[in-house]
């Protein structure tokens, strides 16, 4: 990771909740160091509207499985990608030289093995994925060359 350049862009899963909002933090504090490229989060519709205004990514997605949620995003983010076809989309942004996963449960597993196929460098902030599937993840990163940062 050190021959990136800065600022370093990055991708950022779970970006409403508590580690996603920290990062956002850091990037605020770093901003010749940071740019966001890329956010998804999941039912805090309203809060990823405020942060897509703040950070103008180039992509925007929700897997919202509330249906109160997947309204307000139609209505606050209405070209924000949707499911998990979004979250991958996100993941994999060609612009993207870290996905940072700070989702809570398996929805990152897929999406952070799409990125490692795409040569990106992995920021994991969430337990499940190396807990459960650590040695899938590990293979892969080990197989494409790409840092795996805890």
């Amino acid at each position: 990771m050190a021959d990136l350049p800065f600022p370093r862009r990055i991708a950022l899963l779970g970006s409403t909740g508590s580690i996603g909002r920290q990062t956002l933090d850091v990037v605020r504090a770093h901003p010749n160091h940071f740019q966001v490229v890329a956010l998804a989060a999941r039912n805090n519709v309203a809060l990823l509207a405020e942060q897509a205004r703040e950070f103008a990514p180039a992509l925007v997605a929700s897997d919202a499985d509330d249906l109160a949620a997947q309204g307000q995003l139609a209505e606050l983010l209405p070209h924000a990608l949707r499911g998990m076809d979004g979250l991958l989309a996100v993941a994999t942004h060609p612009d993207v030289d870290i996905l940072v996963t700070a989702t809570s449960g398996l929805v990152a597993l897929q999406p952070t093995l799409a990125a490692i196929e795409a040569g990106k460098t992995i920021a994991v902030a969430n337990k499940e994925t190396l807990v459960l599937a650590g040695h899938l993840v590990m293979r892969a990163a080990q197989a494409r060359g790409v840092d795996i940062l805890p």
